[in-house]
């Protein structure tokens, strides 16, 4: 949990001069923890199991989350919500005696978070106490609050909640409040060209260092995994702190068809980038993709598609829009 105070709510880590959240999931954490306490009924022990889940959510979190995610998938064979076993072993001191005290334990408290108990919906719902909290504290810490305030607040959410229900009702009015924030906060990342510019480069230097890094990387925070990646991709740290990448291509498709198909399984853009590369004579650490379907509503299904680079390079985005031709719109 004290790791979690220098990793950032937003996956792109407000110091590297993106306009979004300030908060951390230190902060984002301890509030789902809070709003867990407002959930009705349930025995004694399902309400202290339900706070140490919520706690604990954002504990295997690695550096930059989500971004980091795939990585973390093939490395170890899971994402950050079932880190939570990992993170406990990984840590210095034995954590687990804190939940022990409480008679919890660490794996029932794990499988509430990989969506494999009857209180996982409390936590992997839309909504649910994390994104409840996550979506308002992301809106009320960018600066200037570009979006405005708020139109809801998370207790409302938690408050409507019952640890002894499998649907939880939340009323018309508030459920549609969340979604409009809901989409606000998400279009605004996708839309917002530094964050997706350093979203992608981070992206492309994990994959450049895939083979050097271990386990032990999961647990780094956000400025000692980019001193890593300072310390062995120089120009690409250093590019990204001078804000001298760009976004070539920007665009998004109903669907990804042709040679195109490859760009949707995470495990090839390495080696889309290298091609590119190799294609083009640029450095490998110059240019990357990101290639992801957008969560702006529970429904969307787009694909969107940005090639960055460090340079302008026409002959980059011709290659990338040769391989997308076969791919369809979005209207």
């Amino acid at each position: 949990m004290q790791r979690l105070k220098q990793v950032n709510l937003s996956a792109v880590p407000s110091w590297l001069g993106a306009q979004v959240s300030t908060a951390s999931r230190f902060e984002h954490s301890v509030g789902v923890g809070k709003l867990s306490l407002l959930v009705s009924d349930g025995t004694e022990h399902d309400q202290l199991l339900l706070t140490a889940a919520a706690s604990l959510h954002d504990v295997g979190a690695g550096p930059f989350p989500h971004i980091s995610d795939e990585l973390m998938k093939e490395m170890l064979g899971f994402t950050h919500e079932g880190a939570v076993g990992f993170a406990f072993e990984s840590s210095p001191v034995r954590d687990s005696l804190v939940l022990d005290e409480y008679g919890l334990d660490v794996m029932e408290v794990a499988s509430i978070l990989d969506g494999q108990h009857r209180l996982s919906p409390l936590l992997r719902g839309f909504p649910d106490l994390d994104n409840a909290d996550n979506i308002r504290r992301f809106m009320m810490t960018i600066p200037g609050r570009p979006l405005g305030v708020a139109s809801y607040r998370p207790s409302e959410i938690a408050s409507c909640m019952s640890l002894e229900s499998e649907e939880q009702e939340i009323p018309g009015d508030l459920l549609k409040r969340w979604r409009r924030d809901y989409q606000k906060v998400y279009s605004y990342v996708w839309n917002d060209g530094l964050n997706m510019v350093c979203w992608t480069m981070l992206g492309r230097a994990l994959r450049i260092l895939r083979e050097d890094l271990t386990p032990r990387f999961f647990r780094l925070t956000n400025r000692e995994a980019f001193q890593l990646i300072r310390l062995r991709l120089p120009e690409l740290a250093k590019g990204l702190r001078k804000k001298e990448f760009k976004i070539l291509l920007d665009r998004e498709y109903n669907e990804l068809g042709g040679e195109a198909r490859r760009l949707s399984e995470p495990s090839n853009l390495g080696d889309i980038e290298d091609m590119l590369c190799k294609e083009t004579g640029l450095e490998k650490w110059s240019l990357g993709l990101t290639v992801d379907r957008p969560s702006i509503t529970e429904e969307s299904g787009h694909w969107r598609v940005y090639l960055v680079s460090h340079k302008g390079n026409d002959e980059s985005v011709a290659l990338l829009e040769d391989m997308l031709s076969g791919s369809e719109p979005l209207d």
